[in-house]
């Protein structure tokens, strides 16, 4: 199709022309006021003078139609997956599809915006497909969303205001929603430290009567700590000791009302990593010898660890003529230690100790207190005394200790050996393997293990328990049958790994969370939820687990061992964002995971509302629709012409624009200047004329 337009093209600039404009208009009134004889003819040779320098010239367009587009925009992001908000979004796309495939003349542009992110972004994305759409073809914007949406600007820029701007909200406009936020909480904090944690409860739509009886939920890894009271807007401070060195997880929880939205944010996390300030240790020598120093050694070696050492180097009733203060600078506090202090240590020790009159039996007693009622951890490690008359296992600690002497010791070499549970138990599993075998250790306690629970890892000569593990009551005890441990460290026959072994085992009674037997853990990706557990010897069986969804929904879950017998494991698939709970009532464990953040904006405020989008489409002559059910139907109408309006109740309107795409141009001058000149000429030659006859 061909278009003609007029234009100019000055040879002057605007404002000389001007001048010489207004100079021939006076000319030409001067010469009609004094009633010239050829005024008319020197009227029109300066018009046509003027016309001249304006250059009118004639474009001619080739132009081809163009289909108007229409933009739409789905919103899926996180918050977009609650409840069934993807059903009703899939269900408007699909009606909109449908009327824009019988509508020839709209060509749609499909634009998703994704949800892995902390808050919906769709202005800013909406806006630049809108910019890449040709000028003046842009015939609506449908917007499929739940109104949350925190890239949206204070006011319209110009560019969008003619463009009809239409929203289609996913959901209602009197829903519930509850939202936990964390609005407090340290990252770290030392163990038996108390830390506070603030916490602030928001709701949109509930009754008076509702927020009254909303009851917050408060548990520490797992173990309820409380029900509180709580108030909508108003801050809750509460406080918490730290009892274990590791990853604290605190959770609140307002359990979900009848009508509410989702439960999704009605959890809020807060993850504290414990740390120990010093560890404090008592290690208690029974006599000198070989190995004292390796104990010694391996604990000044780490800087953290407070250690008081005390070595016995006479009995009361030995009889030595060595004096008192040569032996040692300062008497056993054995009150102080073993009676007023006693909870102060995290771990005591002891050493090839045997009864010599210097404990008090109510020592040992507050030793068992301290390890079954306090979660104390004790370490003995045996020599030979340990099977006789005056061993260790004779005092209260019998109650603790999970090996029992048979009477008399090994004195002959063997080769430390992991069982078959200490090939997969955290203490031992990773301890490293020379080329050539551990050397040999000379001796070892006859002893066996009365305590059905305790774990035997490592046996010596004969088969005999070497290492056991056991817990006790709240705390944990390790009995090691033989004090040749420092040979390793002398590299003795190529040694071993004494240093990671003790290490290992100090670390398995403070309760480290990587050497727990049973340790259920968590990895997130995406929406992808691994669960693993370490798997001993026996669970062979497949284990069963409860998940809880963000809604607060049980789900039962099977885990199966994986690999080479150490974990079982089961991969889940998340559907939305939210806290996922994991419950194992076997070992009493409950671990976590965070599907995207909790604590963003997309998370905390999930209800569909128009208060963010309806000031700016309002300026377009935009409409809403609010699509609450899958069934609910609107019509696309298109709408051509200035002024009218461009949604109803059940409508939304399509501007019709008649763009177009100039595929051609060129360019005519109406006036040649040749010709121009020559007709010029000619008028100016007719007022001479004129002029001439007038005179005669």
């Amino acid at each position: 199709m061909q278009y003609f337009t007029l234009y100019f093209l000055p040879l002057l600039p605007w404002s000389w022309f001007a001048v010489l404009a207004v100079f021939c208009f006076i000319l030409f009134a001067w010469g009609v006021y004094r009633r010239a004889r050829g005024i008319l003819w020197r009227g029109l040779s300066l018009l046509l003078v003027l016309l001249v320098l304006a250059n009118p010239s004639a474009m001619q367009e080739q132009r081809e139609p163009i289909r108007d587009s229409v933009l739409v925009v789905t919103d899926r992001s996180p918050s977009q997956r609650i409840g069934n908000r993807m059903e009703l979004t899939d269900a408007a796309l699909e009606n909109i599809r449908r009327q824009l495939a019988a509508m020839p003349e709209f060509e749609p542009v499909y634009l998703n915006i994704d949800g892995e992110m902390d808050e919906t972004r769709l202005w800013e994305p909406m806006r630049e497909a809108a910019l890449d759409i040709e000028g003046g073809a842009l015939a609506g914007i449908l917007l499929i969303t739940d109104g949350q949406v925190h890239d949206a600007p204070d006011h319209l820029e110009e560019r969008l205001r003619n463009i009809p701007i239409h929203t289609i909200y996913t959901g209602d406009k009197d829903e519930k929603d509850i939202s936990v936020i964390v609005t407090e909480a340290p990252r770290y904090a030392m163990v038996d430290d108390e830390i506070t944690v603030t916490v602030r409860i928001d709701a949109h739509g509930l009754s008076a009567r509702e927020a009254q009886n909303l009851r917050l939920h408060v548990m520490q890894d797992g173990r309820r700590r409380g029900v509180f009271p709580v108030q909508v807007g108003q801050e809750v401070r509460l406080r918490f000791k730290m009892e274990r060195a590791g990853d604290t997880v605190l959770s609140f929880t307002v359990p979900k009302i009848d009508g509410e939205l989702t439960a999704v944010n009605n959890t809020a996390v807060a993850v504290v990593r414990t740390i120990r300030d010093r560890l404090r240790v008592l290690l208690i020598s029974g006599k000198p010898h070989a190995g004292e120093r390796t104990w010694r050694n391996m604990l000044n070696s780490d800087p953290a660890v407070d250690l008081v050492h005390f070595t016995i180097l006479r009995s009361r009733d030995a009889r030595d003529a060595t004096p008192s203060h040569e032996l040692s600078l300062i008497r056993f506090p054995t009150h102080e230690l073993f009676q007023r202090k006693i909870n102060h240590f995290d771990l005591i020790i002891f050493d090839r100790y045997h009864l010599q009159g210097i404990l008090e039996a109510f020592y040992f007693r507050n030793i068992r207190d301290y390890v079954v009622n306090h979660g104390g951890a004790l370490l003995v490690s045996s020599g030979d005394e340990y099977g006789g008359d005056n061993s260790l296992y004779n005092t209260m600690l019998r109650t603790v200790i999970p090996a029992r002497p048979t009477g008399g010791t090994v004195m002959r070499g063997f080769v430390p050996a992991r069982t078959d549970l200490g090939e997969v138990h955290p203490v031992t599993e990773m301890l490293t393997d020379r080329r050539q075998a551990w050397g040999r250790w000379f001796r070892q306690v006859r002893a066996e293990v009365t305590d059905p629970e305790a774990r035997i890892l490592m046996t010596g000569a004969d088969d005999l328990p070497l290492l056991t593990l056991s817990h006790a009551g709240r705390g944990r005890v390790a009995w090691l049958g033989s004090d040749h441990a420092w040979l390793w460290t002398r590299g003795l026959e190529g040694g071993g790994p004494q240093k990671e072994l003790l290490r290992r085992m100090a670390h398995w009674l403070m309760k480290e969370p990587d050497l727990e037997e049973h340790r259920l853990s968590v990895s997130v990706s995406g929406y992808d939820i691994t669960v693993r557990r370490r798997a001993m010897l026996d669970a062979d069986h497949p284990i069963e687990i409860s998940m809880f969804t963000p809604e607060q929904e049980e789900r039962p879950l099977t885990m199966r061992r994986e690999g080479q017998r150490r974990w079982h494991r089961v991969d889940v698939q998340a559907e939305q964002y939210g806290l996922y709970r994991f419950d194992d009532p076997s070992s009493d464990q409950v671990a976590f995971a965070v599907v995207g953040r909790l604590d963003v904006p997309e998370m905390q405020n999930v209800i569909t509302t128009n208060e963010i989008l309806a000031p700016l489409t309002a300026g377009t002559g935009g409409g809403e629709i609010w699509f609450n059910t899958p069934e609910r139907g609107f019509e696309l109408r298109a709408r051509g012409g200035l002024g009218l309006r461009m949604h109803g109740e059940n409508w939304l309107g399509l501007k019709q624009n008649d763009a177009y795409r100039v595929t051609g141009l060129k360019n005519y001058a109406l006036l040649p200047p040749f010709w121009a000149m020559l007709v010029i000429a000619l008028l100016i030659m007719m007022a001479w004329f004129r002029e001439g006859r007038a005179a005669r």
